[in-house]
């Protein structure tokens, strides 16, 4: 139950907080990051690799785009905290992957409930109960 509150005071942060998580791409904007949220309340942005570090990309490869990942995070996390949200994340590694050569997507979710689980279940739920509907329906007439 307590995992429930929570999900409901993530849920007012994000909604209280939604002029500066939706309108990222404007300037003067602040949130400079491009962080924004889905439906089910996962937060995510992509981090742009400069194109001049090509060479170092090229000569470090991975422990230099590590480097930019951790670098990156740890600047999500302060705006986060300024927010008041960053108690209710936590970073999802199972979806940080690399769209293209010079962008790599970065995936916060919800750390009390697998939020995923419940909408997928919700969405069952919800055919099952229309298709026992229609059953009734037939049945009655």
């Amino acid at each position: 139950m307590k995992k429930f509150l929570y999900l409901i005071r993530y849920a007012r942060l994000l909604k209280k907080n939604k002029k500066i998580l939706t309108d990222c791409r404007i300037n003067n904007n602040p949130n400079p990051l491009g962080i924004q949220y889905d439906w089910i309340y996962r937060l995510y942005t992509v981090l742009n690799l400069p194109l001049e570090d090509k060479e170092n990309m090229d000569k470090y490869g991975y422990y230099y785009i590590d480097n930019m990942v951790k670098t990156h995070v740890v600047e999500i996390n302060n705006f986060l905290f300024e927010l008041g949200i960053l108690e209710y994340v936590d970073i999802d590694s199972e979806y940080i992957q690399q769209i293209d050569d010079f962008n790599i997507r970065i995936v916060l979710k919800f750390k009390y409930l697998d939020l995923k689980f419940w909408a997928r279940l919700l969405f069952v739920f919800s055919i099952l109960l229309f298709v026992f509907g229609i059953i009734c329906l037939i049945i009655l007439l």
